[in-house]
């Protein structure tokens, strides 16, 4: 079984153009986006993005969905939203879906013959507006980084003000309390496709050297042991680190980049899943 891998991909067309071409060549069974899904961050000029997201979805990203399926009907597609989308694109991927042309694996799991990819959007808060998809890391972490601007939620009228971020946080799950909902499933053949990456791991390094991933996330692949995670949110990290890969136990955790102006891509086959190949840094090199 083969999968293509790439994530935070902001509604640039011709990386979702790169990503179904190789899936395509490379005759792979599944191609998975890892969230980020859609343009933008909120500014004064894109407060309309609860309402652009999702037309990006169903007018833009559904006509490639289309020809992917009809160049190669066997191919799978799976995504997950990520936290620079609003919650209004939920609605698009279940129509993307009922069209069998994705596959949104937010909070719940899905087979692939022996395999099951389990997903789940959610990221410790961040300096960014848009908080649809962000939760505390564990119940007694109250840290969070200075937000820039306001705290909004992305709503079908629009934005709306989160007048106090803390207490928004405090009446949610937390990220731990979200993985330990995840379905249960085979370790050995489990890939989780999970937006933040798991904390001080070479998959969570930040511009200036900080890791900044969950650990929570690190502690459920610590106890869990899946075959594969699938990460993203730390566009920079694989530079910062010098590899897209790292292990925890027996898991092998993937964050394959992105810089905007090229395919970052992984390339996994499940027959050999620890000879990984990224479409920038070439083969996993243990090190």
């Amino acid at each position: 079984m083969r999968l293509v891998y790439t994530s935070d991909l902001h509604g640039n067309l011709e990386l979702y153009r790169a990503a179904g071409e190789a899936a395509q060549n490379w005759e792979a069974d599944a191609l998975i986006f890892g969230g980020d899904l859609c343009p933008g961050t909120p500014s004064a000029s894109s407060l309309h993005l609860p309402h652009a997201q999702p037309e990006f979805l169903l007018r833009d990203l559904q006509p490639l969905l289309e020809k992917w399926k009809l160049a190669q009907p066997g191919l799978r597609v799976f995504a997950i939203p990520g936290n620079d989308d609003c919650q209004t694109v939920l609605r698009a991927l279940a129509e993307l879906e009922a069209r069998g042309l994705i596959e949104n694996i937010h909070r719940t799991a899905r087979r692939m013959a022996d395999l099951t990819l389990l997903g789940l959007a959610f990221v410790p808060p961040t300096p960014f507006a848009i908080k649809d998809f962000e939760r505390r890391d564990t119940a007694e972490d109250t840290h969070r980084e200075p937000t820039w601007g306001h705290c909004v939620l992305g709503t079908p009228r629009g934005f709306e003000l989160i007048e106090n971020f803390g207490s928004y946080l405090n009446s949610l799950p937390t990220l731990e309390q979200e993985l330990n909902r995840l379905p249960p499933s085979e370790p050995t053949r489990t890939v989780a496709v999970i937006h933040c990456p798991p904390y001080e791991t070479r998959c969570d390094v930040l511009f200036d050297g900080r890791h900044i991933g969950s650990k929570a996330l690190r502690h459920w692949i610590e106890r869990r042991q899946p075959l594969l995670t699938l990460h993203g949110h730390i566009h920079e990290s694989p530079k910062m680190s010098g590899a897209f890969f790292d292990r925890l136990g027996v898991t092998t955790v993937i964050n394959p980049g992105c810089d905007y102006s090229r395919p970052h891509l992984v390339f996994i086959d499940l027959e050999k899943p620890t000879a990984l190949e990224h479409s920038i840094y070439g083969a996993m090199r243990n090190s």
